[in-house]
């Protein structure tokens, strides 16, 4: 299996399943001022959907103590790019079909 093809299967996800808009959303998170890493967004708690990419994106990009659930973003760049990626088909479509 190809990289490629496990992202656009990962795209493919996002829109398909509404995630793709939050997921893009996570490019802008910043760094935690006192530790330097991306924390987990709060919403992920309660949506297993988006857990699950939080998690993947933390084995990638990241790093954990327990449980990737709550781990952390170190390669910011990376984590920002791998959260385009796998909302680009949403990030095409026109700004109204995004809407609804």
């Amino acid at each position: 299996m190809s990289l490629e093809k496990l992202i656009d299967a990962l795209d493919s996800v996002t829109w398909y399943n509404d995630l793709a808009e939050t997921i893009r959303g996570w490019a802008e998170l910043e760094p935690d001022k006192k530790i330097g890493y991306i924390l987990c967004p709060d919403c992920c708690w309660g949506d297993d959907q988006l857990q699950v990419f939080w998690m993947i994106a933390v084995c990638l990009y990241g790093d954990y103590g327990t449980s990737p659930r709550s781990g952390w973003i170190e390669d910011v760049e990376g984590f920002r790019e791998f959260c385009m990626k796998v909302t680009s088909t949403w990030a095409e479509e026109p700004e109204e079909a995004q809407d609804g």
